[in-house]
């Protein structure tokens, strides 16, 4: 307890509490016999003076004080109880009179003291309230609160030198303290005399030395003026104390990082993981720089690390749908997306209307080709999230790849009225009615809504790649079509799909050469398990006088899923079919 922070409020409210008691013992010592009437007048005064003063009626009170005074001049606690009336009234100068008057009389009395230092602490006096502290204490030099106030006055008074030999008179009494070294500490810092702040806490270490909390305070310094392999002994000599100090092992393992040794960094991060008693918001706050990290990085181990840290989180908190999400963001940005679904569909079962687990959930159905998962996970999304537009675009997205065109165009039209100024989304959702109106031969709506997309970004390249592919499929427009094709690869220059509809267009036009590079930048991007893609390459082969290759990618091409009569009649009788 600071006696500064609440002696002035207890002395300023304070109406019988301290006055009565005192007054009392001090008639019971003037007054030996029983009290006279001037005596029993002079009482009552008194008493309807405090009561005036608790009612809020300052004048009137001290009217009353002054009235009790002016009958007895020796009457210490009228004195005091007036002074504290006008420290009420903000006469600070006349509060400092009337507290005065009050020593005068009584010289050794603590609480007139304590009030009077408070006054002149006020005023900025800190000379005077020093001294005041300064005698109090060898009145009462048990009371340990006079020290740390007369310290904090020489603090304030830009004395810290002395008010550091009062914490060690102090600390001479009471043997090393926490409190004590924690001011000294920061009075040390402040004179910038790191050396002397250092020596406190040493001291303060080996009278603790099985307290891990005044280690990490040390070590804390030792970081502060920049003394990192010292504060590394202490962060080590922390954990042979607590091998699961969670704060030592978190500054420990940012010294890795600080060093560039990440994988090193995660790795030593596995014991606060595996800390249950650790909050699984600080693990999180820790680990998610490094989601967007292990993606742009070809260092396998710490891939394996960052894997393993958000494993043992899901380990260690089983109930906490966060820790399965983060988990399935580390898989997914470590290319293990498959991994990574599984660890989202727990995150939505432990807490099912976590929205943005659904969407990556639908992501990477959508990514891996799952229609079918696609749309069982929307529907119950559906159910989850009536609102919610992606949902119903995803919903459409399945329906559309298995065929369902009608359906999908449904869906998607609800999607559409509810996107609002989303208009990426809005984007999405047209290019996919456009899809499915193709897929039901519905060639002029497909084409309003590619159109609609246009109007909105002309540099859409899906929108571009999907309506010159269709209108190159119905032999219309042809030049436009290459154009619109041409001019989303070059704003998408890395995807496989763009790249096969260009090279299938440069097919259609006998373009065969040309054709064969671009369907195979197509395959070295990514679409080498696309049955599509790799049909079209056998096609161009063919054309191209390679009968055997052709045959080999038709065969390709049916392993990886495609399934027709014609592709099966080429590969039977190793020969074109369009």
């Amino acid at each position: 307890m600071k006696i500064r922070h609440i002696i002035l409020l207890v002395f300023l409210l304070s109406g019988n509490v301290f006055a009565q008691p005192i007054l009392e013992n001090k008639l019971n010592k003037q007054y030996k016999e029983r009290p006279t009437e001037r005596e029993l007048l002079l009482q009552k005064v008194f008493i309807e003076a405090n009561k005036e003063k608790l009612l809020g009626n300052f004048e009137d009170a001290i009217y009353l004080f002054k009235e009790v005074i002016g009958k007895d001049k020796k009457n210490d606690v009228a004195f005091f109880e007036l002074a504290k009336l006008y420290a009420l009234s903000k006469e600070e100068d006349k509060a400092v009179r009337a507290v005065k008057d009050a020593l005068d009389l009584n010289r050794d009395n603590l609480w007139y003291n304590l009030f009077y230092a408070d006054l002149l602490m006020q005023q900025n006096n800190y000379q005077n309230a020093s001294s005041v502290y300064e005698q109090l204490i060898k009145a009462y030099p048990d009371n340990e609160d006079l020290y740390f106030e007369q310290a904090y006055i020489l603090t304030k008074a830009e004395k810290p030198e002395q008010a550091i030999k009062v914490y060690d008179l102090l600390e001479s009494r009471t043997g090393v303290n926490p409190d004590i070294s924690k001011q000294k500490y920061d009075l040390y810092m402040r004179m910038n005399k790191p050396a002397k702040a250092e020596e406190v806490l040493l001291t303060l270490v080996e009278a603790h030395s099985y307290d891990s909390n005044y280690h990490l305070i040390l070590a804390d310094h030792y970081e502060r003026i920049g003394k990192k392999d010292k504060a590394v002994a202490v962060y080590k000599k922390i954990l042979t104390i607590d091998p699961e100090q969670p704060n030592a092992t978190l500054a420990l393992a940012e010294m890795y990082e600080d060093k560039g040794e990440t994988a090193n960094y995660l790795k030593s991060m596995q014991g606060v993981f595996s800390n249950p008693d650790v909050s699984i918001d600080l693990k999180i706050q820790e680990i998610v720089p490094y989601i967007k990290l292990v993606s742009e990085t070809d260092d396998g181990f710490v891939k394996k690390e960052a894997i393993r840290l958000t494993q043992i989180l899901t380990e260690t908190h089983p109930n906490e749908a966060k820790a399965f999400s983060v988990h399935g963001d580390m898989l997914n940005y470590c290319d293990k997306p498959e991994q990574a679904l599984t660890q989202y569909k727990q995150a939505v079962e432990l807490k099912s209307n976590a929205f943005v687990v659904w969407e990556q959930i639908f992501f990477i159905n959508s990514a891996l080709n799952q229609p079918d998962q696609l749309h069982e996970n929307t529907e119950a999304a559906l159910e989850l999230f009536p609102n919610q537009p992606s949902v119903y675009f995803f919903n459409g997205l399945a329906k559309g790849q298995l065929k369902k065109h009608k359906e999908a165009v449904e869906t998607l039209e609800e999607a559409l009225l509810m996107v609002g100024k989303n208009q990426s989304l809005k984007e999405q959702i047209l290019i996919q009615i456009g899809v499915n109106y193709h897929g039901l031969n519905k060639y002029t709506k497909s084409d309003e809504a590619f159109e609609q997309v246009l109007a909105i970004n002309d540099k859409n390249p899906l929108a571009l790649n999907n309506y010159g592919y269709y209108l190159a499929v119905r032999g219309e427009q042809m030049e436009r079509a290459e154009k619109m094709v041409l001019e989303a690869t070059k704003l998408s220059p890395n995807d496989p799909s763009i790249q096969d509809t260009y090279g299938w267009i440069l097919y259609k036009k006998k373009k065969y050469k040309e054709a064969q590079k671009w369907i195979r930048k197509a395959l070295d991007s990514g679409a080498g398990n696309n049955p599509t893609v790799l049909e079209n390459y056998g096609d161009v082969l063919y054309k191209l006088d390679d009968v055997e290759e052709a045959v080999k990618y038709w065969q390709l091409a049916q392993e990886k899923g495609a399934n027709s009569e014609v592709l099966d009649k080429k590969i039977a009788e190793r020969k074109l079919y369009e």
